[in-house]
């Protein structure tokens, strides 16, 4: 609340650049500080924090969309900061970047005692869990964004700069994708309706 009345203070004093320098310095800073470890859990109030900054940043009215102000001014929401920053860690881990009391955590499914070649062998093996509190500890969730994604992003021969990169660059188009997409709908909707009419 104190990030959002220093925002709201400054709006009509700052330009929306100095603006999002400040959202980075206060804001993202906090989200960012050890979401691997947090970030499994509910973010739904931390997202309605940063929806209200990000409207203050490009003074947008209280109740106005934030996906374009998203897209415009290159900034991740919470959920998908969260996978960035998980991809960014499975990454690290992969390219043996991390210290070495983390090196066997993972492994591929086709490394497992018994691994036969299937269409998951290359594939993070996950254990098993009975627990819904289990399955949001790092162990357990951290293989799967990496795996979902693994087509999209190839990251044998990339450096990290531009592995960073093109996993924020792939957010921000399906943001947009997913924005079209509804626009679209709705205007199907419309048509069919005024047409049946």
């Amino acid at each position: 609340r104190k990030v959002s009345y220093a925002l709201f203070s400054l709006r009509r004093t700052l330009p929306s650049d100095c603006l999002q320098t400040l959202y980075y310095a206060l804001v993202h800073s906090h989200f960012t500080y050890g979401i691997i470890a947090w970030g499994n859990s509910n973010l739904k109030s931390l997202f309605s924090l940063q929806k209200r900054a990000i409207r203050l940043i490009h003074n947008a009215p209280y109740n106005g969309h934030t996906d374009p102000s998203f897209r415009s001014s290159g900034i991740l929401k919470i959920f998908d900061l969260f996978i960035y920053q998980s991809l960014i860690f499975m990454y690290d881990y992969l390219s043996s970047r991390l210290p070495s009391s983390s090196k066997g955590i993972f492994s591929l499914n086709c490394d497992r005692p018994n691994g036969r070649a299937t269409r998951q062998s290359t594939l993070f093996y996950t254990p098993r869990c009975h627990s819904a509190f289990a399955r949001k500890l790092p162990l357990y969730f951290l293989p799967h964004p990496w795996d979902v994604r693994k087509s999209i992003i190839k990251s044998d021969t990339l450096t990290r700069g531009y592995f960073k990169r093109q996993i924020k660059h792939y957010n921000l188009k399906r943001l947009y994708l997913m924005r079209l997409t509804i626009f679209l709908i709705g205007v199907c909707f419309k048509y069919v309706y005024f047409v049946s009419d």
